[in-house]
This record gives structure tokens, C-alpha cells and sequence, in this order.
């Protein structure tokens, strides 16, 4: 054995001291290493690096120098072994003391460790949180039928004396200018304009509703506050508006010839039955996902300790090398990426540090909840089974499946499904610790369509899922620094 651990002893929730002792056999080795790195290295007249003698370097840089180097290279080359053996978790450098480094005997040291500490939960289990319901209605099952119905449909002319109204799409020319003069924007020709989508001032919007083909009409408002040229914001702006096509949306039918766009679907009702199956599913991730958050902000909240400072400055080390790379993939300079965000480098740096806290602090809780539920998501050998059939489910490609088959063959992926389940566990383990206040979902909610599964999105999806791993206990945001996070 190169090392043994005579002690090892915790000197509070987040520090620990052991004494070890590494063999002279190894350190003697180190030493004979030590002598060749030196050699290499040194300028010392007479002699070529590389071939100088052991007493010349002992004389020029003294015995004690090279048996310094030769413990170094020994406790850093043992201290990952030493590590794995004892299990512990450490944030910073460890604080060394040698206690004996002498050529004939064994190595001697002390290692002070920080170590990931074990916060202690607050009462969260009985609390009450607020979640949206999992099920779906018929209503909302047809509303986002239509929605993918809608980017399949065609626009007809409607008839000439039918007026415009919201979802219509126009074709309009307007000249907009404040005080009698033009001004950047506020002009355009064969415009075309979805009423209702806010894609112009609402209240420009507004005025076109109940227009006919080939009506004028003349406006004034009052530029708002959110447009890119601040001089004219607040302005008295008026304009002339001419509409000189009205299209309306027709959407196709729901039947079997349609459904063939979305999937391999025998019937309207096996598309259907699938989508409400999708829709559940999504519904119930939100759903969860609304609960945890409440819990882990409880938690947050009410803890005690403190979160250790090395543990904040390597995240925020991390997210800042992730910023930088993803600036430097756009090609935008951190200046550049400050100015449109509008916020000064003191803000900006202080959003990282901010971040940093909050994923530190979560990573600690979600921590201490898997061990405090330790007993009751342990991951079976049929469940972990199960996973993997579900994994396998994703991809239709007989080269897919058998890529997938062979990597569930290595050790490292058995660990990987295991905790994946054990996440799942835990999941659903927390949400039956609380009290659950079932809201209605606000209707903007049910129309976000980005949030919601489509048989377009399947295949992207299969392709971008990846298994869970250890390292995403820690929660990740890899391209920027979220504004309005929550947050997985």
C-alpha cells in the first residue's frame, strides 16, 4: 500500500482532518523523481540539464528543496486515491501540514478538508403548495389540435364587403409621421399584418378591425414606451392607412388524410388518444415541476446554514467560463452582449454571483432531500429495467437501438439509469410530502404553444434527450444568464 490513514476524524459539519503516512518505498520513488525534474530544469554551470549529479543539486539547492518537491509530488498524486477511500466530498484545496519528510523513513502529513456540507432541512413535508391540474380537457385538447392545425392552413380572400377582424391577416399600406414630418419606421408598402398577433401597437392593431378592402382611414396615437427609438416615444404620431387585402385563415379537416402530416396514425382517434396521452404527461411535468419549485423556495428560505463561499466562487467561476464560451460561439463580445442587455458590469457580475448562490443552494438541498429520502427511492432491479426499456422506446432506428443496448452493457450506465429512477423517486416522493392546492391554468398558459408537446417536435426531441447524470444535480444554464429564472 503506498499510503495508510492513521486517522481520520470530522472537526464539524464541513471540515475534516486526517493523518497520514505515505510508505518511504513510494516516497523514496518520488524523491529519484523529484532529482530528474530538477536536473531537467536547472541551470548550473558545468554540467547539462539533465545530467546533474544529486550531490550538485544538493548543494545548490539543498537536500531539504528536493525532499519538498518529492513530498509534494506524493500527496498530489495520492490525494485522489486518499479521496475516493474516505468518500468525502471536498469544495476547496486542502490545508497540508508535513509532519515528517525525512529520505529514510516514510512520509508523514496532515490534510485539513473542506467539505460539501449537510444542510439540515427545514420542515417543508405538509406545507401547502399551489400546482396547475395534470388532466386535460376536451377544450384545451382541441385548442392545441387547432394550434397545430393552424400551421398547416391556407389563406383565402374573403369577400369583398366582409370587414376585418382578429386572426384576419392584412395587407395594408400606412404613413405615419409626428408634427407633419416622417420618421424612420413609421412607413411601409403591401404590409402584411396578423390583427391581434401585437406584432404593431395594439392600438394601431385595433383601428384596422371593421375595415374593408380598399378603405382609408387616418389615426393618431401616442408612440409607446417600449420602442427602439427613445426620442419619439410618447409622441403624438398620425397616419394614413390604406388596406388593400383581407385574407382569413381556413384550416384543414381533422381526418385521415391530415393526420398522415403528424405520424403513422391508422385513425383520427388513435392521433387524438396519443395527443391527450402527450398532453397528460407534459401537464403532470409542469405540474411537478410548479410543487418542487415551491418546496425547494420553502427550504431555501427557511434553512440555517450557510452556504460555504469556495463552493459559490467555483460555480461562479463555471457559469462565467460558460457565458464567455457561448459569447465567443455568436461571436459578441462580453461589452457588446452588456450593452444589450442593457446593464453595467457591476450588474452583470452581480447577476452571476446571484445565480451561482441560487444553483449552489439548490444542489445542497436537493442533496440532503435524497439522503433524507434515502429508505423510500431506492431503484430496483425492475425498475432500472424499465427505464432502460423506455430510453430504448424513444428511438424507431434498429442502429439507434443497438448503439443504446450496447452502452446499457457498461457499468457506468447502470449507474446512470440508477440514479436517473432514484431522481424520479424523489420527485414524486417530495409531491406526496405536501398539500397540493389545485389552481386553474391561466388561459395564456394553455395557449403557449412552445410549452407543448406536437407531433413535429418528436423527432428533435429524441435526438436532443440525453440519460440524467450525477453531475446534473447541479442545476445548469450553459448559454446565458436568465433574467427572470426560477428555474431543472
Amino acid at each position: 500500500m503506498s499510503y495508510k490513514i492513521k486517522s481520520n476524524k470530522k472537526i464539524d459539519n464541513n471540515k475534516a482532518k486526517l493523518e497520514l503516512e505515505v510508505s518511504n518505498s513510494y516516497y523514496k520513488k518520488q524523491i529519484g523523481n523529484a532529482y530528474k525534474e530538477i536536473a531537467k530544469k536547472a541551470n548550473i554551470p558545468g554540467f547539462r540539464k539533465g545530467k546533474i549529479p544529486h550531490q550538485v543539486i544538493d548543494s545548490n539547492f539543498g537536500k531539504p528543496y528536493v525532499l519538498q518537491e518529492a513530498a509534494s509530488r506524493s500527496i498530489s498524486e495520492l490525494y485522489p486515491e486518499i479521496i475516493d477511500e474516505t468518500g468525502y466530498k471536498p469544495i476547496d484545496y486542502p490545508k497540508i501540514n508535513i509532519t515528517l519528510m525525512e529520505e529514510d523513513k516514510s512520509l508523514g502529513f496532515e490534510a485539513e478538508i473542506e467539505l460539501e456540507p449537510e444542510i439540515r432541512l427545514p420542515k417543508y413535508r405538509g406545507i401547502k403548495v399551489n400546482a396547475s391540474p395534470a388532466g386535460v380537457s376536451d377544450e384545451e385538447l382541441q385548442q392545441q389540435i387547432d394550434n397545430i392545425r393552424k400551421n398547416y392552413a391556407t389563406l383565402e380572400p374573403v369577400e369583398d364587403d366582409k370587414v376585418a377582424t382578429e386572426g384576419d391577416f392584412v395587407t395594408i399600406d400606412f404613413n405615419g409621421k409626428i408634427e407633419g414630418k416622417e420618421f424612420e419606421g413609421g412607413s411601409a408598402q403591401d404590409y402584411s399584418l396578423e390583427l391581434g398577433s401585437k406584432t404593431l401597437f395594439p392600438e394601431f392593431e385595433t383601428s384596422i378591425a371593421g375595415m374593408k378592402k380598399g378603405e382609408k382611414k387616418q389615426i393618431s396615437l401616442l408612440l409607446p414606451e417600449n420602442i427602439e427609438k427613445r426620442d419619439i416615444t410618447g409622441k403624438k404620431a398620425d397616419f394614413d392607412i390604406l388596406v388593400k387585402e383581407i385574407k382569413k385563415r381556413v384550416l384543414p379537416e381533422l381526418d385521415k388524410e391530415f393526420i398522415k402530416n403528424l405520424g403513422e396514425y391508422e385513425e383520427v382517434e388513435d392521433f387524438t388518444s396519443e395527443f391527450r396521452q402527450r398532453l397528460e404527461e407534459q401537464k403532470k411535468g409542469q405540474r411537478q415541476s410548479q410543487v418542487i419549485g415551491q418546496i425547494i423556495d420553502h427550504i431555501a428560505k427557511n434553512m440555517k446554514d450557510e452556504i460555504p463561499a469556495p463552493m459559490v466562487e467555483s460555480r461562479v467561476g463555471r457559469i462565467e467560463s460558460e457565458v464567455n464560451e457561448g459569447l465567443s460561439k455568436q461571436k459578441m463580445s462580453k461589452q457588446n452582449y452588456m450593452n444589450a442587455l442593457n446593464i453595467t458590469e457591476e450588474k452583470f457580475n452581480s447577476e452571476i454571483r446571484e445565480r451561482a448562490e441560487r444553483e449552489v443552494k439548490e444542489y445542497l438541498i436537493f442533496a440532503a432531500l435524497e439522503k433524507s429520502e434515502a429508505s423510500n427511492i431506492k431503484a430496483t432491479a425492475e425498475e432500472i429495467a424499465k427505464e432502460k426499456e423506455d430510453v430504448l422506446s424513444r428511438y424507431n432506428k434498429d442502429e439507434e437501438k443497438k448503439k443504446i443496448s450496447e452502452y446499457f452493457e457498461k457499468p457506468e450506465a447502470e449507474i446512470q439509469i440508477s440514479e436517473t429512477v432514484r431522481r424520479k423517486k424523489l420527485l414524486s416522493q417530495l409531491e406526496r410530502n405536501v398539500k397540493v392546492i389545485e389552481e386553474a391554468p391561466k388561459a395564456d398558459k394553455i395557449d403557449d404553444k412552445k410549452k407543448i408537446w406536437t407531433p413535429e417536435e418528436e423527432k428533435a426531441k429524441k435526438e436532443k434527450e440525453t440519460l440524467w447524470t450525477p453531475d446534473s444535480k447541479e442545476p445548469k444554464n450553459e448559454d446565458k444568464i436568465e433574467d427572470d429564472d426560477k428555474n431543472e
